[in-house]
């Protein structure tokens, strides 16, 4: 491969440091605010502080990034002469798509090509695995690989359960689920991606339902299209995700490892979230 790409991702990713060095991938930072004061995520603000601060009682909200945070990740690639593969957070969740556009058309447009990844943390970080082993490992030119990314795209799942839908609700994130609302004390919905949005794949009575649900869902869709990527996500919750974690591991014969949520998205699941994002062979 001839060619000078590179991957710009926003830092809802949530990638271990090692991937992204490993492939040079640059990260924008979405917003995480306590009050009037902004943190950037992951750079000014850690995990363990965050679930400090939600654990003590604060209500933080988020924000994307300007336009001007990617002029300032895109401008210094453009004039070295890269193109840029750009996947993002989910449109329907955030503007940060939007302020990448933005940022490209006050460049004067230049080879970026930004893409919705309809995702996000290791919905979207799982995508930037298959881009970047396209890119650097099997030579892939950058037009193959902006042809594959519907399909990358099409292999990811992520199914989820909270332990209160008041998070979600209140940020406005709900998407499609929100006609769980009514009945939110009675039930715990399991959630899913679609194209982008929340939606309700089933409303199971019990928590411990809905985590049995989740995972008989998983292997169904496993078993006829095989397993690439797992990981167990979860908030505030180490001892739940871990105990969950050996019961995945039980059934799918390998070792799965544990991602916890940065503050933006934590923000609208709240610290009680037991997911599983899988990206599937076929």
């Amino acid at each position: 491969m001839n060619e000078k790409v590179k991957i710009v991702t926003d830092s809802t990713c949530y990638l271990p440091k090692e991937i992204l060095e490993k492939y040079d991938i640059k990260t924008v930072p979405l917003y995480v605010r306590f009050g009037d004061k902004s943190y950037r995520e992951l750079v000014d603000m850690d995990r363990d502080e965050y679930y400090m601060r939600v654990r003590n009682g604060e209500l933080p909200d988020t924000a994307q990034p300007s336009a001007e945070d990617f002029i300032a990740a895109y401008k210094p690639l453009v004039e070295q002469g890269y193109s840029i593969i750009s996947p993002l957070i989910s449109a329907e969740m955030s503007g940060t798509v939007n302020a990448a556009n933005a940022a490209k058309k006050a460049l004067g447009d230049p080879d970026i090509y930004i893409f919705d990844s309809w995702f996000n943390s290791l919905g979207l970080g799982y995508q930037i695995i298959e881009i970047a082993k396209m890119l650097y490992e099997e030579g892939k030119s950058k037009e193959e690989v902006i042809k594959a990314l519907p399909s990358i795209r099409d292999k990811m799942y992520i199914f989820f359960v909270v332990g209160d839908l008041y998070f979600l609700a209140r940020l406005g994130r709900i998407g499609r689920a929100k006609a769980v609302l009514g009945t939110m004390i009675k039930i715990k919905p399991l959630l899913y991606f679609h194209e982008g949005y929340v939606d309700t794949l089933e409303q199971p009575r019990t928590l411990k339902r809905a985590k049995k649900r989740m995972l008989e869902l998983t292997k169904e869709i496993v078993s006829k299209k095989g397993l690439k990527y797992i990981s167990v996500i979860y908030g505030d919750n180490i001892e739940e995700a871990e105990e969950y974690r050996k019961e995945c591991e039980k059934e799918f014969g390998r070792k799965i490892p544990l991602t916890q949520l940065g503050p933006v998205i934590a923000t609208h699941t709240g610290p009680k979230v037991l997911s599983l994002h899988f990206y599937t062979e076929k």
